[in-house]
């Protein structure tokens, strides 16, 4: 009797342990699918692995669906950026740049042209006061003095203030920051120089007319130009060359954004 007790009960762990080895070995989803979970224990090598084919339709769909619309989106920031970028330099160009280095080509054309072959105004002035004090050939030393300022008043004193209202409406569209700022503020100052000198031969009339009485005062360059030929010289042709190099950059810039 107690060895039949003895054997059923070994009959019936066989049973249980069998039965629980199946249940782990064929745990599956009711849809087909391989289960989500699983326990080293349970894995075997011969056991197909987890594939992205397994994965439902819609969640794959899904997924590329955010993909995509992630992408679009980036794509569309970056597309907003370059307009936004290609419209600034373009403001850049049409607005100040552009404007500014034709002036400037102008205006220094019109000095060389002013001067004579001289090379600069202080040695066009000193001709001219040498032939005013000279008997003989004090009339051509007037003239030179008159044509200087014909040239001043009607051709470049106009392209110098419509240079200074071209950076005053536009300063915020400066390329190269503070640097460049103290460049246009220098010109600025000059051409304010230049009205006060402008104002004082219109009170005098002497601009178009000739005078009855030449000082010699009147052939000095701060009574024709401005103050220090050679500072001013030299901030003019900085300022022509950098004008042209940073429209230059820009163009540049904008047949990169463009191509783009």
């Amino acid at each position: 009797m107690a060895l039949s007790a003895a054997l059923l009960w070994r009959h019936l762990r066989q049973l249980q342990t069998s039965r629980l080895a199946a249940a782990a070995s064929t745990l599956t989803l009711r849809s087909g699918h391989w289960r989500w979970m699983t326990t080293t224990a349970e894995t075997t090598k011969d056991e197909p692995r987890f594939h992205w084919r397994n994965l439902p339709w819609q969640a794959i769909s899904i997924a590329v669906g955010i993909g995509t619309l992630l992408y679009q989106n980036k794509k569309s920031k970056d597309l907003e950026l370059r307009r936004n970028n290609l419209k600034y330099v373009n403001n850049q160009l049409s607005k100040l740049y552009g404007p500014l280095y034709g002036n400037r080509l102008a205006n220094q054309m019109s000095y060389k042209e002013a001067l004579q072959g001289h090379d600069n105004l202080v040695k066009f002035l000193q001709e001219a006061e040498k032939k005013w004090r000279d008997p003989e050939t004090t009339d051509e030393g007037v003239r030179m003095l008159t044509r200087w300022r014909k040239f001043l008043f009607y051709v470049m004193r106009p392209l110098d203030l419509k240079a200074e209202e071209i950076i005053r409406d536009n300063a915020h569209l400066l390329e190269n920051g503070v640097e460049e700022a103290e460049l246009f503020v220098k010109f600025v100052f000059h051409v304010n120089y230049e009205k006060l000198i402008v104002a004082n031969w219109q009170e005098k009339g002497e601009v178009i007319e000739k005078r009855e009485v030449v000082e010699e005062g009147d052939f000095s360059r701060e009574r024709n130009g401005g103050k220090s030929d050679d500072e001013t010289f030299q901030m003019l042709t900085r300022l022509v060359r950098h004008v042209k190099e940073t429209y230059e950059k820009l163009e540049e810039r904008k047949k990169s954004l463009v191509d783009k």
